[in-house]
């Protein structure tokens, strides 16, 4: 593998032993890839935040890279922790974990990393451009950098896009070349998925049957919207870790079926009916529970969702004996309170959480058992990550509030 001069000084030591770590981590991985030689990145968004998944060692980790200065060189955003920082007695969030939580965060910030606490932060703040190599991790923020805004990145860990945040660079292999971005299979869906809850199911469908290196090509009978496109994606991505996919007319790559495919003929076709999706929601998600948590949010929920909400809801209440907690950036959290959404919201029994999300917060903890939600990522990974403690069934937005407010 090729190496400039600085980034041979930098493997050498000549810059501290953290980048001297950092950029033989990178080369092991791109020499096991058969990359040539490296790209200079000027973005990163890093995983393991949440104290839940990161745990003690992560926090040392950090902590020594702190004490040895090392900062990161490029724009670097942070996926969601464990807690929302500034309600997380109000929500129940032990104090052990909230001390811990906060000493990850901490450390991160010292090394320069922007506290931005999103799985979803190419809403505002961390946004590529077309064609643009970054270093992203997070399953569902990768599919969609890739997919809908058609930049490149590989789906990494989060110890790859630290790496590559302290050095600039990332080997040039996978995702970051046009050719391996080519669709591999094709998939003709003969229903129409309407709304983030069915589009949701289907990259659940599908990501459970394709293997990981596969990159789907839908065609489709209805025109999904952005966010349809991004639940497609986090479904897919949760169940398969698939990193992107094509939908002929629609994403940036996929003028048509040509394009999506580079003038190839595609390995595999399938095709998909509505009773498809149907039989594989009743084989992995209950029949029906009573919930006492709604939760919404997975990815991050955007402006407009929320609004969609507000306007869904009207005038009526969350009942009594149901939490109902929409998961969301600052971001996004400080534009609902400067139009007046937040607080109209927050009166009618739903709570705006901000930092995290139901799928990396310990749940468990505070004695959360049944879960609805309209998110195929969240209902897929909520009873693998929380101890088999809780079950979350899947719901359109329309049935999740016609059931909770009276």
């Amino acid at each position: 593998m090729y190496l400039t001069k600085e980034e041979e000084r930098i493997l050498n030591g000549d810059f501290g032993l953290w980048p001297a770590k950092a950029m033989k981590l990178l080369v092991a991985q791109g020499e096991l890839n058969d990359a040539k030689r490296m790209i200079k990145i000027e973005r990163a968004h890093i995983s393991g935040v949440s104290y839940k998944t990161a745990g003690l060692p992560m926090i040392e980790l950090l902590e020594d890279m702190v004490r040895n200065g090392v900062r990161v060189k490029i724009f670097s955003t942070l996926n969601p922790a464990g807690m929302d920082l500034e309600r997380w007695k109000e929500l129940g969030v032990p104090e052990d974990f909230a001390k811990l939580q906060k000493r990850l965060i901490d450390a991160y910030v010292k090394l320069g990393v922007i506290p931005t606490l999103t799985c979803a932060p190419y809403l505002a703040e961390n946004r590529p451009k077309f064609a643009e190599p970054v270093a992203f991790s997070e399953s569902s923020a990768v599919v969609f950098v890739n997919s809908v805004l058609g930049a490149r990145t590989n789906r990494n860990g989060n110890l790859d896009v630290l790496s590559a945040a302290i050095v600039g660079r990332i080997p040039k292999m996978g995702l970051l070349l046009k050719e391996n971005r080519r669709g591999t299979t094709l998939i003709k869906v003969k229903a129409k998925p309407n709304g983030e809850y069915y589009y949701g199911l289907l990259g659940l469908y599908v990501g459970n049957i394709l293997s990981p290196r596969e990159i789907p090509v839908f065609e489709l009978e209805s025109k999904p919207g952005i966010w349809e496109m991004r639940a497609l994606g986090a479904g897919l991505a949760a169940a398969g870790s698939t990193a992107m996919f094509h939908i002929v007319g629609i994403t940036p790559e996929a003028k048509n079926r040509e394009e999506a495919f580079q003038g190839d003929q595609p390995k595999e076709r399938l095709a998909i009916q509505h009773s498809d999706l149907i039989s594989f929601e009743q084989e992995h998600f209950p029949s029906d529970i009573e919930p006492d948590l709604i939760a919404i949010g997975c990815p991050h929920a955007t402006i407009e969702e929320i609004k969609e909400i507000a306007r869904k809801i009207g005038n009526r209440k969350v009942k009594n004996n149901v939490r109902f907690w929409i998961y969301t950036s600052r971001y996004v959290k400080q534009k609902l309170r400067d139009i007046g959404i937040l607080n109209k919201l927050e009166m009618q029994g739903i709570k705006i959480i901000s930092d995290t999300c139901m799928v990396v917060s310990p749940i468990e903890a505070l004695g959360i058992k049944k879960v609805y939600t309209n998110s195929g990522k969240a209902a897929w990974y909520i009873p693998k990550l929380t101890k088999n403690l809780a079950v979350a069934k899947i719901k359109s937005l329309d049935q999740i509030i016609n059931k909770v407010t009276a």
